[in-house]
């Protein structure tokens, strides 16, 4: 008996989707529900062996599932040119999930001589979160614009609730030497995402684009709450078994948290410029449901600013 499929959304057969950062977590468990809906799914990663793993892990659990590899390291410019160089070389492009990230970890849980901030930069010399989870993706989307263009495709900006926590702008640059937690860094890339993601929606639809840019948060999704997957690696530790029953009240699996990255792509229901997360209690687990972003992304002034910085950082025109 087959599988049923996610959410009960629509087939997405000829769809051709990128996901990136989806050899693990979250986009790992998106890849392998928007292939099980039918779609084409490309796996955009840096670590090859963990690519392959993945792509073998939902060939496993979706047959005749169509995934592929094509190398990505967002926190290098070069290397998202050259993706970006070779993915406009396909014959149509229908969504791009903008998912991958440098997930900050709080301190107790670090090893203890790496606790504190510890100052990361990219290639390119970029505050670490902010050049991977925002910048990289801005380079990325712009570049393969024109196919979502033509395709009437869409991107999904994944974002987290931990944007309203920074005191700065979204259109605001990190200075990597700055004595700043990871998780601050880590909020701060997520408000300069989402920020970008509203206001490409705004530029769309002045524009009457087909194309469309949605914005969506996993809410609290664990690893300890996910099925296990061969090969397929976990990216947070492991919770104590006194703690573990006290999960399901505050989270959710990241397959549960993957359903609304695939409602981005996937549901009749979602729309140019909208948001979407959890709909349970504080929005930290549940099926996905619409919900109001705050007017700290939604500020067209600053995302005019945070569009136009990233234009010049990353040497990419955003082209709408």
């Amino acid at each position: 008996m087959p599988a049923p499929l996610p959410g009960g959304f629509p087939r997405l057969d000829g769809r051709t989707v990128l996901v990136t950062g989806a050899t693990a977590g979250i986009g790992y468990f998106a890849a392998e529900g928007l292939a099980l809906l039918g779609a084409q799914v490309i796996i955009a990663a840096r670590n090859p062996a963990r690519a392959g793993a993945a792509v073998a892990s939902i060939a496993a659990h979706v047959p005749g599932a169509v995934v592929r590899h094509e190398p990505l390291d967002l926190a290098s410019l070069g290397s998202v040119h050259d993706a970006a160089a070779r993915l406009s070389q396909l014959p149509r492009l229908d969504a791009v999930v903008a998912n991958a990230a440098v997930v900050g970890m709080p301190s107790h849980l670090k090893p203890r001589g790496e606790r504190g901030p510890t100052p990361r930069t990219t290639a390119d010399g970029f505050e670490l979160f902010w050049g991977t989870n925002h910048l990289g993706h801005f380079a990325l989307v712009a570049q393969l614009l024109p196919l979502l263009l033509d395709s009437g495709g869409r991107v999904v900006h994944v974002g987290s609730l931990s944007y309203t926590a920074p005191k700065q702008p979204a259109d605001s640059l990190p200075d990597p030497s700055e004595p700043q937690s990871d998780l601050h860094k880590y909020a701060r890339s997520k408000l300069a995402a989402m920020a970008f993601g509203f206001e490409l929606a705004r530029r769309l639809g002045d524009a009457g684009a087909a194309a469309s840019s949605v914005v969506v948060h996993p809410g609290t999704a664990m690893d300890a709450l996910s099925p296990a997957r061969a090969g397929v690696g976990v990216n947070q530790p492991a919770s104590s078994p006194a703690l573990r029953p006290l999960l399901p009240l505050i989270g959710q699996g990241k397959h549960a948290g993957a359903e609304q990255l695939v409602a981005g792509v996937a549901s009749p229901q979602v729309a140019n410029g909208q948001y979407w997360g959890p709909g349970g209690a504080f929005h930290l687990r549940g099926r996905p449901a619409r919900l109001s972003p705050r007017p700290v992304v939604l500020d067209r002034d600053v995302a005019a600013r945070l569009v136009a910085r990233s234009e010049e950082l990353s040497g990419v025109r955003l082209g709408v």
